[in-house]
């Protein structure tokens, strides 16, 4: 597995080349990135060239998938990025019913069967919303029922909302494709005062990476929502999972 890192965690630094000056100063290759960053697909991929930065995978949330889907298959083949990341519904768009969430899942696959035929694999992203049961499954379940869905766990969401962040992990390991590496501290709070840098929360790091390297995920994105200080929050992630990793193998 990659350790990469997810722009969300710079995304107070600047513009695109700023935020990327960082990530490369703080020892990472790979990135994760967030929509266009108020570019053009053609002036983003020529900020991320100039950086020498791979693009490993790229979020895009639901309302750039509706409008502007063609774009996104553009810069996704410009930066020979084969992943796609949904993210996010605004609370305005969540639905609060099977049928919604069936509703969702069904859009999604479309879109994954769209991006299927440019070899590019769609995942989902969760967060909490969509870990809560409604009647006997949760969003999550009936999005990942489809089969050209894939999925990148949040492990910060799920160790804040689960009693065992493992399980779903155990449970769908065959479908991760990546995950958000972002660590927490549930007692702390209900808010962005929760999130910690890696090995500094609650997160079983020795499990959840054992469970990973059994299943298909390729890449780590360190991540963390509200870092005051950002290369502290990236360099004490990349040497955390370095470690681990390194554990982990031998």
């Amino acid at each position: 597995m990659r350790i990469a890192a997810q722009l969300y965690t710079v995304r107070q630094i600047g513009g695109l080349a700023s935020q990327l000056d960082l990530v490369s100063a703080c020892g990472f290759t790979d990135i994760e990135t967030i929509g266009f960053h108020d570019l053009t697909p053609q002036d983003m991929v020529r900020r991320v060239e100039r950086s020498g930065l791979n693009v490993r995978s790229a979020h895009f949330d639901w309302e750039e998938f509706e409008t502007r889907f063609d774009e996104i298959l553009d810069l996704l083949r410009l930066l020979r990025c084969r992943v796609a990341v949904m993210p996010w519904l605004t609370p305005e768009a969540r639905p609060d019913t099977s049928e919604g969430w069936m509703d969702v899942s069904g859009q999604l696959a479309d879109w994954g069967a769209q991006l299927a035929e440019h070899d590019i694999h769609l995942a989902y992203h969760n967060h909490d919303y969509d870990l809560t049961e409604l009647s006997d499954e949760t969003p999550l379940d009936l999005i990942l029922a489809q089969e050209n869905l894939y999925w990148q766990p949040d492990i910060g969401w799920l160790a804040v909302s689960q009693k065992d962040p493992t399980r779903l992990l155990q449970r769908y390991a065959d479908r991760i494709v990546s995950v958000h590496a972002k660590d927490a501290e549930p007692s702390a709070g209900q808010g962005d005062e929760r999130w910690r840098n890696l090995g500094q929360g609650v997160v079983d790091w020795p499990r959840v990476l054992h469970i990973l390297e059994s299943s298909p995920c390729t890449d780590l994105f360190v991540e963390h929502d509200e870092t005051t200080k950002h290369a502290e929050t990236l360099q004490t992630g990349h040497r955390f999972l370095e470690r681990h990793l390194s554990a982990e193998v031998g």
